[in-house]
């Protein structure tokens, strides 16, 4: 079994969020219906289920300062585990639940039918979380995206290489889906002198091959664009063959789970990992308000990715008086410097909806933890 699935919460099927003893909004004033299209089961239900969490903790923090026009925030999830659900899981929550906007989407291979789902119905679709450059790249009328992108991730990977380890033997290793196969096409365009680039399914379960292959090649420097499970596989196959790479890169969603620290018990201790920000000190309500949501600390950075985007649209329809018409306009128009949201992203929209104005950042893990490291 693999370790999202191991590690996965139960999370899926349908449920409108309200917060507890806030009376009902009246009936003749209709309520705005969020609808949240995240993988809550399958092979990326882990970064589902955290961005969920984020979206939460935004619906909590709006609803505490008194609700959208003061009506609670209506939330309707939806569970889309692999590509064939997410245009269904998408159309059940604009038909069925009358979501007027949707939010997601989790995984980028799960984006590109979900947000196509959303553009034909012209309803509009805000992406958190899901990277793949190429989401945005479409022409799509109806599509904004807050978070980062591929392209930066492989733009400070490659800015890192070229100050700190100009010189070295460079590996890149990497699986070929939506997110990890975009992250490396963007380093392959780089230029960066890699001695050996190895490309694998997205499903791989043994890389002890093509560890071997990276060892034999004597690679000082090694970029691995992962997800969680194969960033696990990679790791185990590496040290089956009592061999790691003098410095470890890793890019990818997979190296950014405090599960797959835990489940290699510190064998991450001192790897780099290019991301969304980790909960920096600007974001310490968000954390504490997680820490008092869920009793756990923080999984990964895609909560707080989440909450930012999600905080940002309830709040924008609040200064737009809570008509949803008005919403995307509005969002649109929002200009807000670097570290005026939590995790320190700004807000700037470009023509094709891509949040010029978020970022990843250069960290390592040291002591269980994700700290950031200077450029």
């Amino acid at each position: 079994m693999s370790l999202s699935r191991r590690l996965t919460l139960g999370l899926a099927g349908a449920a409108l969020f309200a917060p507890r003893g806030r009376a009902a909004p009246a009936r003749n004033t209709p309520t705005p219906v969020f609808g949240a299209a995240l993988p809550l089961s399958g092979s990326a239900a882990m970064a589902g289920s955290e961005a969920l969490r984020g979206i939460l903790l935004a619906a909590d923090a709006v609803n505490t300062a008194g609700g959208i026009a003061g009506k609670p925030v209506a939330l309707v999830t939806a569970d889309m585990p692999d590509q064939p659900h997410a245009p269904l899981a998408v159309n059940g929550l604009i038909s069925g639940s009358h979501a007027t906007w949707i939010l997601g989407s989790g995984a980028s291979a799960l984006s590109y039918p979900a947000t196509a789902a959303a553009e034909l119905a012209q309803v509009p679709f805000l992406e958190l979380t899901a990277p793949a450059d190429g989401i945005t790249a479409r022409g799509f009328k109806f599509l904004l995206r807050t978070g980062a992108t591929t392209s930066m991730t492989a733009s400070l990977a490659a800015a890192t290489i070229q100050a700190r380890y100009a010189g070295k033997t460079l590996g890149l290793l990497f699986n070929t889906g939506a997110t990890a196969g975009a992250i490396a096409a963007a380093l392959i365009a780089a230029k960066l002198p890699v001695a050996l680039a190895i490309g694998y399914p997205e499903d791989a379960a043994d890389l002890h091959d093509q560890a071997g292959r990276l060892m034999r090649a004597k690679v000082d420097v090694l970029l691995h664009a992962a997800g969680l499970d194969d960033a696990l596989a990679f790791n185990l196959a590496a040290a089956a063959l009592g061999w790691s790479p003098s410095v470890l890169i890793g890019c990818g969603e997979g190296y950014q789970f405090r599960e797959t620290a835990a489940a290699l018990g510190g064998g991450l201790s001192g790897a780099l990992i290019i991301g969304a920000p980790f909960y920096p000190a600007s974001a310490a309500d968000v954390a504490a308000a997680y820490m008092a949501r869920f009793g756990v600390a923080p999984r990964s950075a895609d909560s707080l990715s989440a909450y930012v985007g999600a905080k940002l649209t309830f709040d924008t329809l609040n200064g737009a008086g809570g008509d949803p018409a008005k919403l995307l306009a509005a969002l649109r128009k929002v200009n807000l410097p670097k570290g005026a949201l939590a995790n320190g992203f700004g807000v700037s929209f470009d023509h094709s909806g891509q949040n010029t104005a978020s970022f990843v950042t250069l960290q390592q893990w040291r002591n269980g933890g994700l700290v950031p490291v200077a450029g």
